[in-house]
């Protein structure tokens, strides 16, 4: 067997440096500092955030089972959605609310009836109440007109022919007159009140005063 000759010298050597070096590097390993860690990044320049993209889960979809109800003993079951046990109608956002073509419909309704009441507003400022004892003269009044006229009417011959032009268009003006008293007899004796405007009772009473001077 082969010995070398500077074995022994060389075992030395190795036991005098055998644990200086043990991981192949310095005895102390200097620690970086923070700026080295950290570097200052430049004035103006945004960090760059690095993230793990969401990865999409590749697969089967989540199957949700549906709220059923069992009715029979043979385990026949329904949706719980359409069986009526649910109060559908009553979870909705618009429930108890006036639909929109109902309101639309019941403005259109009362529009009338308000523009009538602005109407018989504005027509009290402008109109008063008959006196019950005036109302009574021209009721007389008017009924004796009616009178008189029914009185000629009743002389004038029973036949009349177009060619009796006088007579016969002193019968239609007659007649005509006969029923405009008639309707206005009417008037005074089913309303119990009568309307007349301001403008005629204050021109009535400066005729009233002008008769009595």
């Amino acid at each position: 067997m082969y010995i070398s000759k500077y074995r022994e010298v060389f075992l030395l050597i190795n036991k005098q440096h055998k644990h200086q070096h043990r991981t192949m590097g310095p005895e102390t390993v200097k620690a970086p500092s923070h700026r080295e860690m950290c570097p200052q990044r430049p004035e103006g320049e945004k960090p760059e955030h690095t993230f793990r993209k969401k990865t999409k889960h590749i697969g089967m979809k989540k199957v949700i089972p549906q709220p059923a109800c069992v009715d029979t003993g043979k385990r026949d079951k329904q949706l719980l959605e359409k069986s009526g046990f649910v109060p559908f109608y009553l979870q909705k956002n618009d429930y108890g609310i006036v639909p929109g073509y109902l309101r639309r419909r019941n403005a259109e309704k009362e529009k009338p009836k308000q523009d009538n009441d602005a109407w018989l507003t504005k027509q009290r400022e402008t109109v008063k109440p008959l006196p019950e004892q005036e109302k009574q003269n021209i009721l007389k009044g008017l009924k004796r007109r009616f009178n008189e006229l029914n009185s000629e009417y009743q002389s004038l011959p029973f036949a009349l022919f177009p060619s009796q032009y006088t007579k016969y268009n002193y019968k239609k003006f007659l007649e005509e007159k006969m029923s405009k008293l008639e309707k206005n007899i009417a008037i005074f004796e089913e309303h119990k009140y009568i309307y007349v405007s301001r403008e005629d009772t204050s021109d009535q009473q400066q005729n009233n005063n002008s008769v009595q001077r």
